[in-house]
């Protein structure tokens, strides 16, 4: 009698690889996240509808790729934590950088996006890979919010390393990104009353430069941007100080702006915007085109501004 022949049950394996999609170009090299921002910025704005992209980076934080995750409705983009993290691990990513728009112009994020994001956070603890920002584009205006420099999630502040702040960015940007050729740089000259040292929740040295109004009617509150400490240096006659920074970078300038008011007082909310690091050279240098009367004169008027005194009242002739 014949054996009974034995069943025999396959199991195949399969071999996963990432497949080259479209390649987007910068004229500048993408060394650091917020150089990705800004190419991923033109290509989101485009979409009229929410897309979801992950840029994925190696462990020195330079982009390797991006993978658009998902494309939803007019105002929800449909977004799964397995999807988000699927390319980032193909590449053998030490982080990543989420970004998606807002077709409306609005980059304010909603409660769902600010989910997302801690539930990407939490799951890259698990698997060793830093969620360093969320970045969200307001359509075609060109207008970004970023989560973590407004502090509304925990992003851990170890795991951003040299782009954290502006001043971070630099740092990053200096360094010689072909093994050969420096990046060009601009001088930033300006006085000693216009920076003023602080120390960040996380010890950072930094040091906040305000620039002047060139309009003397104009007294609204001077727009600032920060740098680090150590990049910040006093002139050789010691009156002044002067930093370096990449000529075609881009540094966040923040400008308090009048939002309303409530019970009589105003209300100043904070406008950022991105201005090109040459730009900003000539508003930080304006004052070299007005005389040193007309510049002591201006800040003579914040100082007093900023001490606020109280009015005294006139009492009359004496008798």
């Amino acid at each position: 009698m014949a054996e009974k022949k034995q069943r025999q049950y396959k199991l195949h394996e399969v071999c996963i690889r990432l497949a080259e999609g479209t390649t987007l170009y910068s004229t500048e090299p993408m060394s650091t996240p917020d150089r990705a921002v800004d190419v991923m910025r033109k290509e989101l704005s485009q979409y009229d509808r929410e897309v979801l992209c992950v840029v994925n980076l190696n462990s020195r934080l330079k982009p390797i790729n991006f993978n658009i995750v998902s494309v939803g409705t007019i105002n929800q983009s449909l977004a799964d934590i397995s999807n988000i993290f699927k390319s980032c691990l193909l590449s053998n990513a030490s982080g990543l950088l989420l970004m998606h728009n807002h077709p409306s112009g609005d980059p304010t994020p909603s409660q769902e996006d600010i989910a997302l994001t801690k539930r990407v956070i939490a799951a890259g603890k698990l698997m060793g890979v830093s969620c360093l920002d969320h970045v969200i584009i307001g359509g075609q205006n060109g207008a970004t919010y970023s989560m973590r420099e407004e502090k509304i999630v925990d992003f851990d502040p170890a795991n951003y390393g040299l782009v954290a702040e502006n001043g971070e960015r630099i740092m990053e940007e200096q360094k010689k990104y072909d093994g050969s050729k420096k990046i060009e740089e601009v001088t930033l000259h300006f006085g000693k009353g216009t920076a003023e040292p602080f120390t960040t929740k996380d010890g950072k040295e930094m040091v906040r430069i305000t620039i002047p109004n060139q309009d003397r009617n104009d007294h609204t509150p001077w727009a600032s941007f920060v740098l680090p400490a150590k990049a910040v240096h006093e002139n050789q006659y010691g009156k002044g100080l002067w930093a370096k920074i990449p000529a075609d970078g881009t540094t966040t300038v923040t400008k308090p702006y009048l939002a309303g008011q409530q019970d009589g007082k105003n209300i100043w909310e904070n406008e950022k915007r991105a201005v090109p690091n040459r730009e900003l050279k000539s508003m930080v240098e304006f004052y070299k085109s007005q005389s040193r009367d007309s510049v002591l004169g201006q800040l003579g008027e914040k100082k007093a501004s900023d001490r606020k005194p109280s009015v005294k009242q006139n009492a009359g002739p004496e008798l």
